[in-house]
């Protein structure tokens, strides 16, 4: 059973994510949630306190997907193509079908053009953090080819980038997840045929 603080969290994410963190009063989170305004500060000191919450849990939740250091190199240095498409795949299907960290990524997106703190997660979490991510992986499967030196960060762009725009394509519903995920593989495939991974 889910209790109040977690409810009220639960739905200010759910009004956030589609009115953006401007267009939700704390009136409207108690409406949803079916509690008086005054109700919400038993648990919360205010709207902001809200959002540093689902911040929280949004680290949380994802601080195992995106981790910048590769504990054991060893494990990257002979991967598979099947493996790359795979990892990859299972990336974005938790991104995608997630439901709190698909709100997550739409209040993100739509609130960072009014709040810069809020565009400092965007960009912390689905630019910078995978970004390092990738040119880390990159790093260490290069490893193993050292006749052939490649900037890594403009790997992790030509990589990444496309994967970025198919989660958005995702969100806006102009590709379902199974369209995605063939895109996916094609996109991996191609990418290691020409950087001869």
């Amino acid at each position: 059973m889910i209790n109040t603080k977690e409810r009220i969290l639960n739905e200010a994410l759910s009004l956030f994510s589609v009115k953006g963190y401007d267009g939700v009063s704390m009136s409207d989170i108690a409406e949803t949630v079916g509690i008086k305004a005054a109700s919400i500060y038993k648990h919360y000191s205010g709207k902001e306190d809200i959002f540093n919450s689902i911040v929280k849990s949004f680290e949380e939740r994802t601080e195992s997907i995106f981790n910048p250091v590769l504990d054991d190199d060893s494990k990257y240095m002979n991967i598979s193509l099947e493996l790359l498409i795979g990892m990859i795949k299972q990336t974005f299907q938790i991104y995608a079908s997630d439901p709190f960290l698909s709100k997550c990524r739409k209040l993100f997106m739509i609130s960072s053009y009014g709040w810069p703190e809020i565009g400092d997660v965007y960009a912390k979490y689905f630019i910078t953090i995978p970004m390092q991510y990738q040119a880390g992986l990159f790093a260490v499967i290069q490893t193993k080819n050292a006749s052939i030196v490649r900037d890594t960060s403009i790997m992790a762009y030509h990589f990444y980038a496309p994967i970025l725009i198919l989660l958005q394509k995702y969100d806006y519903g102009t590709i379902t997840l199974e369209e995605a995920l063939k895109q996916i593989e094609l996109l991996v495939t191609q990418f290691a045929e020409v950087y001869g991974l």
